[in-house]
């Protein structure tokens, strides 16, 4: 079962984006492209360059959605199509290879949902994280078959970068705070929080198959994002996010595989 992709193994996914794949967290290690911008073409569907030379995923039909969520403090040259995730990797072009500059996080959505559904759930997400500062690239891929089915089952990418993308003299430095163990745990419980029930208690189930591993390594604590405890002390809001997003087609009323 190791073979299935990740969205088919469970609901929520954070892997790092390195030049060398490499993290030291628990749980998935599988490598994702190695930079920014190659991440970005891959969940756009885009084609475009980098420093190991062309990106090309053009040829990939399950595109339904993708946009960029911003602070409202945005620059205006952050809205051209790509142009922070080629900063990004510039800016860290000289530092070690294990540098993780961003996260790419991976979610799967409810396929009894239509695409207008997926579209809000995933704007609200990225907005959400958008306001704490972070730039937010988002697509959403699906593609149903004749059977009824899915022959990719409906999931979401999201780009959200660790390190000051604007132009000042921190750009390429990392942001503890949108780093760290706090908002990994962050981006885990809010997803889980928009999914029907039978969706989150599969994230937080033992593996078994037909169904999805943990979200999280530690399925105790998983658990205890449900229930009632200690709010943590939020970092400072920077805003409402600025939203942009393109539809590129529509699925159609979801189907359950």
């Amino acid at each position: 079962m190791t073979n299935l992709p990740l969205h088919a193994r469970r609901v929520v996914s954070i892997r790092p984006i390195s030049a060398a794949g490499w993290t030291a967290m628990t749980g998935d290690r599988r490598a994702t492209h190695a930079g920014a911008a190659a991440n970005y073409h891959y969940i756009t569907r885009t084609r475009g360059e980098d420093a190991r030379g062309v990106i090309d995923f053009r040829h990939r039909d399950d595109l339904v959605a993708f946009g960029l969520e911003l602070p409202a403090s945005h620059p205006t040259w952050a809205v051209e199509e790509g142009r922070i995730w080629r900063e990004l990797d510039t800016a860290i072009d000289a530092m070690p290879a294990d540098i993780v500059q961003a996260w790419h996080v991976v979610v799967s959505l409810p396929a009894e949902r239509d695409s207008d559904d997926w579209i809000a759930m995933v704007r609200d997400y990225a907005d959400g994280i958008a306001a704490w500062g972070p730039a937010v690239a988002w697509a959403i891929h699906a593609r149903a078959d004749d059977t009824g089915g899915w022959s990719v089952p409906p999931h979401a990418h999201l780009l959200m970068t660790t390190r000051v993308w604007k132009h000042e003299v921190r750009h390429g430095e990392t942001v503890s705070s949108w780093s760290g163990p706090a908002m990994r745990e962050r981006l885990h419980s809010r997803w889980l929080e928009k999914l029907p029930s039978s969706m989150r208690l599969a994230a937080a189930s033992p593996y078994r198959v037909g169904t999805m591993t943990p979200a999280h390594p530690d399925c105790s604590r998983l658990m205890g994002l449900f229930g009632p405890r200690e709010p943590a002390k939020p970092p400072r809001r920077v805003g409402r996010s600025h939203r942009r997003y393109y539809r590129i087609r529509k699925v159609g009323q979801a189907r359950k595989g």
